[in-house]
């Protein structure tokens, strides 16, 4: 009888040893490469990332996260991923664009600046066009999520009143918008955000193309308290991308989580942008280093969004000669964006409904 019981409760344990076993052996401890610091929204959303990413899991997967270029560089990150250095991090089109040509279309100068609108639309596009995963299957990358700058501003260590005045500056810019500001006159300079403040201390910098948020994180308004308010645009040429090698690994169930994970992130992020925006506007306003403000006028602004249309055309005409469709991506990328600023307009944020 003694042995019958014990040969019982072996058989009933079995399950539950295949599946323990089953959970050690898929165990997975991701490494995030993120090149920003571990504050302000970035660093926040991201933590939620790696918090939801173990809850959800049930712990068989977590994220290693590598803040501040400690595993890559901004600009290595994408050849970091398909190279197995990291399993997962922020990709920036404007510091690969040759390889990311496609994805730039999110840093395109448009009339819209509503990160929840734009994130959702590029999210939609690239994950329906399949031009964009033949596109990142061949760069060795899996997309994920996407992020907003929010609207596109701009730091300075003097006061300027107008757009005239940014002739012979030395401005740091990024993408199309720095091309833009070229044609203006300024003196365009290419830099990753981590290194923008010394130049800016230094006097090797006059301005920084930024936003809000950014500004604030790293502390750039310090040493260029003067902030030009354009909203003009915004860059949605970024996202969080994971290594195809590593996302291949993975069973079927853990890349679904992710995948629906990404999706997520997607609006959470949209609401912490909004949010972290129009509260460090008025932290930098307030502050004990008390930033000033200038609005663009209205005329200048639409100034802006005018000669952002060639970036525009210049894009079409560059995925086209790839032999790529970029009059029909850009068109539902537009449809896109149409809808869901109708939406935003009938019903608000998901969050707030």
């Amino acid at each position: 009888m003694l042995k019958k019981i014990l040969a019982g409760l072996a058989i009933g344990a079995a399950p539950l040893l295949v599946t323990f076993l089953s959970c050690e052996v898929f165990a997975e401890s991701l490494r995030f490469a993120e090149y920003s610091p571990n504050r302000g929204v970035r660093g926040e959303t991201l933590n939620w990332l790696a918090d939801e990413v173990k809850r959800r899991s049930g712990g068989a997967l977590t994220l290693e996260m590598h803040w501040g270029e400690a595993l890559l560089k901004a600009e290595g990150t994408l050849k970091g991923l398909s190279e197995g250095v990291a399993d997962m991090g922020t990709v920036t089109s404007v510091y690969t664009p040759k390889e990311m040509q496609l994805y730039l279309l999110g840093d395109m100068p448009m009339a819209n600046s509503d990160p929840w609108v734009g994130m959702r639309a590029v999210y939609d596009l690239v994950s329906a066009r399949p031009e964009f995963k033949e596109t990142f299957d061949k760069l060795g990358v899996v997309y994920l999520a996407n992020f907003s700058t929010g609207a596109v501003q701009m730091a300075c260590k003097k006061p300027i009143s107008n757009l005239n005045d940014l002739k012979g500056l030395k401005v740091r810019g990024t993408g199309p918008y720095a091309k833009t500001f070229g044609e203006l006159g300024a003196a365009m300079q290419r830099m990753p955000q981590p290194d923008v403040y010394q130049a800016l201390d230094s006097g090797l910098l006059d301005c920084s193309q930024n936003y809000y948020y950014s500004i604030r994180t790293y502390r750039q308004y310090e040493v260029a308290p003067h902030l030009i308010e354009m909203n003009w645009g915004q860059n949605l040429g970024w996202g969080i991308f994971m290594g195809k090698a590593s996302f291949d690994k993975l069973g079927k169930p853990q890349q679904r989580l992710l995948t629906d994970l990404g999706r997520d992130f997607t609006d959470h992020f949209a609401k912490a942008i909004i949010d972290a925006n129009a509260t460090d506007r008025d932290a930098m306003l307030k502050g004990e280093k008390r930033a000033t403000l200038l609005l663009l006028p209205e005329e200048q602004r639409k100034q802006l969004i005018a000669m952002g249309d060639k970036r525009v055309e210049e894009w079409v005409e560059q995925i086209n000669k790839a032999g790529l469709p970029g009059d029909a991506i850009l068109k539902d990328y537009k449809a896109l964006i149409a809808k869901y600023d109708a939406e935003r307009a009938s019903k608000g944020y998901p969050w707030k409904r």
